[in-house]
């Protein structure tokens, strides 16, 4: 073999050895970066496990179902797998429709013996929040499991008329529970404006120059809602008189469910929102526990003893690659991404003129 062949044929073997080392090293390299990707202290479930496990034994056969209700509840959920969906961490929404089939398929489960419900949710839509009471009562009627909700931080208005009918409510320390009212829609009216500066939602109206507004509508009071104009006693008599009727069932909803005075939620407790204590007394909630021991306490419920654990539906771990790979298709995707679409199902709940069981701003700082 001539020098120079020999030469080109090492230099070749030293390129596909380069190649060869470097590949196990991108691959390393992703393993790592997979496993620091894994959440801490994240159960991975045993290949062919339906569950994760969050809380007790292992290798029990005896399940608690645990279930989040986080953020504002809605309705139906698109086409995706439903929540809670969070952006940037925080819990955005709740599909109340989505959290009735999970309870659904629990009750198909045997070895499903209790429903941990951890709640923190300002409430939302009436159809959503209710959608999760008639689950649970459902859930209830059907395998005669016990339900207990654990309150973390905050469960108002439509999280209230979820909860309530859990075999036992109790709430972390700090939390607040509450807001047993109904919120109409919102109308602004601007007193003979002059003009728009930079529109509604920049700069305000002025009351310099001229402004061209045309609304074409047919029917009376179908342009309720023109800031140009204020609504008539007729339509605020209507309004009132949906508003007043949805709380009156609100109030009926608490007051059987958690055998209340309904006269006691009217003129003592309101719509005001309440400490831990507060709401103990007023009876709302069950008393004051932490997560761990909440969980327990729903044990005793389900008398499992010390055999049990508090499980999730796990989901395949995608490695970093499948991660990244996914990323770039749903950047390259014409479909709008599931935060776009959740927020704009969050967005159109409070546009819309419905009444809401909700704590906080009629918009919602997601939409702003």
């Amino acid at each position: 073999m001539s020098k120079n062949k020999g030469s080109f044929l090492g230099s070749i073997f030293s390129m596909i050895s380069k190649i060869v080392i470097g590949g196990f090293l991108i691959i390393a390299m992703f393993a790592v970066g997979s496993a620091l990707l894994t959440p801490t202290g994240e159960q991975l479930p045993a290949e062919g496990s339906q569950f994760a496990t969050l809380y007790g034994d292992d290798d029990s056969n005896q399940m608690l179902l645990n279930v989040n209700v986080q953020g504002i509840i809605l309705g139906t959920p698109p086409r995706f797998d439903p929540g809670p969906f969070s952006f940037l961490g925080t819990p955005a929404a709740t599909y109340g429709y989505a959290i009735r089939e999970k309870l659904v398929a629990a009750a198909e489960n045997e070895s499903i013996k209790g429903i941990f419900i951890h709640m923190a949710t300002p409430g939302g839509t009436v159809f959503g929040s209710l959608a999760i009471h008639n689950a649970i009562k459902e859930y209830q009627a059907k395998t005669g499991n016990p339900v207990l909700v654990y309150v973390e931080g905050v469960s108002a208005s439509g999280g209230v008329m979820a909860m309530v009918g859990a075999d036992k409510i109790f709430a972390d320390q700090g939390s607040s529970v509450g807001s047993i009212g109904v919120i109409g829609p919102t109308f602004l009216y601007y007193d003979e404006p002059k003009s728009i500066d930079g529109g509604l939602l920049a700069g305000g109206v002025s009351t310099e120059g001229g402004i061209d507004q045309t609304i074409v509508s047919a029917g009376r009071s179908k342009d309720l809602g023109n800031p140009f104009r204020r609504p008539t006693s007729e339509e605020l008599s209507i309004l009132q008189g949906s508003v007043n009727a949805e709380y009156q069932r609100f109030v009926d909803h608490v007051s059987s469910a958690r055998n209340l005075d309904a006269s006691v939620i009217i003129n003592e407790m309101g719509a005001q929102i309440f400490g831990n204590q507060q709401a103990e007394s007023f009876g709302l909630i069950d008393g004051t526990r932490s997560w761990n021991q909440s969980i327990e306490e729903l044990a005793k419920l389900a008398e499992l003893g010390d055999d049990f654990r508090l499980v999730t539906p796990s989901r395949p771990r995608m490695s970093l690659v499948e991660t990244l790979f996914a990323k770039a298709s749903d950047e390259q995707a014409d479909e709008p991404s599931i935060e776009k679409m959740i927020r704009a199902d969050i967005c159109n709940a409070f546009d819309l003129p419905q009444a809401l069981v909700y704590y906080g701003s009629r918009q919602p700082q997601i939409c702003q």
